[in-house]
């Protein structure tokens, strides 16, 4: 976001472990004046499409749009991505250095996610450490999942987070115009009347149903209070 109200500027990301990446690597993404884009270049297999799953693991954790998660419980993704070449007992981790800018206000984060195999693998679970100007902020650790949004929310990574291979959905004329309409609601906040609109149809389904619930129950109950009487009536007529 710019125009005086955020800037968000990756600096860093070290892989460790992860997919391919065997040991740890360090991918510096700073930019300069006048060279302002950084392109990955690299054969079917080279770890293009890994690199941004890192980048969105490191983020959004079990909420992360990874390439080949699929189904799979967060646990069982997790540890289907460690380096098949190393140790069960080594650790893989992410770690992405990033400036946050507020008008003339700059902090500098660091977002490190590290994880261990389960002896069940499903098991597997992911710390997050996060770091506020290198010193570790115990409160936005814990509350991270809420902290990302402010940053750059999930709904939007689609227009952030995309590689060469697909970059057709954002050239192609309708799927193009449904991403866009997408990323408006969002920075507008009307993904939150959609949502609402959305509970609000369940609300008035869910009531229709108690009311034809109800109207079942009373039906019940006067049948079973009509039997009580005829049966009372069998009993005086014997």
């Amino acid at each position: 976001r710019h125009g005086g109200i955020a800037l968000m500027l990756l600096k860093e990301l070290s892989i460790e472990n992860f997919g391919i990446y065997k040991g740890k690597h360090s991918i510096d993404l700073t930019v300069e004046d006048g060279k302002p884009v950084i392109l990955f270049g690299g054969l079917n297999g080279g770890g293009k499409t890994t690199f941004l799953d890192a980048l969105q693991l490191v983020l959004y954790g079990k909420h992360a749009k990874c390439s080949n998660r699929g189904a799979l419980a967060y646990g069982t993704y997790l540890a289907s991505t460690l380096n098949r070449y190393i140790d069960e007992s080594e650790t893989a981790a992410l770690a992405l250095t990033f400036t946050h800018t507020t008008g003339t206000d700059e902090q500098e984060f660091t977002v490190y996610r590290s994880w261990t195999l389960a002896k069940s693998h499903e098991n597997t679970k992911d710390k997050v450490t996060v770091t506020c100007n290198r010193e570790v902020n115990q409160h936005i650790s814990q509350y991270w999942d809420e902290f990302v949004n402010e940053f750059i929310p999930l709904s939007l990574s689609d227009l952030f987070f995309f590689d060469g291979e697909k970059i057709e959905n954002l050239a192609h004329p309708e799927r193009s115009a449904d991403l866009i309409k997408t990323g408006i609601e969002n920075l507008l906040g009307l993904d939150l009347l959609t949502q609402l609109n959305i509970d609000l149809r369940h609300f008035q389904r869910k009531r229709k149903t108690d009311n034809v619930d109800d109207s079942v129950i009373k039906n019940v109950e006067a049948v079973e209070l009509e039997i009580v009487k005829n049966n009372t009536l069998v009993s005086i007529l014997r």
